[in-house]
């Protein structure tokens, strides 16, 4: 009895302990992952739409070489994320100061600042997401 009893005792804080270490892609985590897949299409859409509509000239190749740059990032992003490297956490802070770096630029060329209130926000959220939550320590470590 007094094994069994151990046992259960030892077993229960095994299973607390797993529930106090959040791990893999989950969670909250899975937002910004979803934004990543959809800023996929969005940025080959704006990519091809952009060079089929307008005559092209300085400023719409530097908003194609821009949007290509978002694209890489997003790619190794979504690359570090799924093979859990060490350095997806940094790649992540890296895209979200990139996306709103590259959006001032875009909106200073446009003359049009409503599009940068999205990445503002989104990099407000995330980027301190990803420098203390404990599943993102936990998960990227490879």
């Amino acid at each position: 009895r007094n094994k069994n009893k151990m046992a259960r005792k030892i077993k229960n804080k095994k299973v607390r302990k797993r529930k106090e270490k959040p791990e893999g892609i989950g969670g909250w985590l899975i937002l910004p992952i979803i934004g990543l897949f959809i800023s996929v299409p969005i940025l080959l859409y704006d990519l091809l739409s952009v060079n089929a509509i307008y005559e092209f000239n300085f400023y719409i190749g530097l908003l194609s070489f821009l949007d290509i740059i978002l694209l890489i990032l997003v790619v190794i992003a979504l690359f570090s994320i799924f093979s859990k490297k060490k350095s997806a956490p940094k790649i992540m802070i890296s895209f979200y100061t990139a996306n709103i770096m590259i959006q001032l630029v875009i909106a200073f060329l446009i003359e049009d600042f409503s599009g940068i209130i999205t990445p503002i926000i989104g990099g407000a959220i995330w980027i301190p997401y990803f420098i203390v939550s404990k599943r993102v320590k936990n998960t990227f470590v490879k």
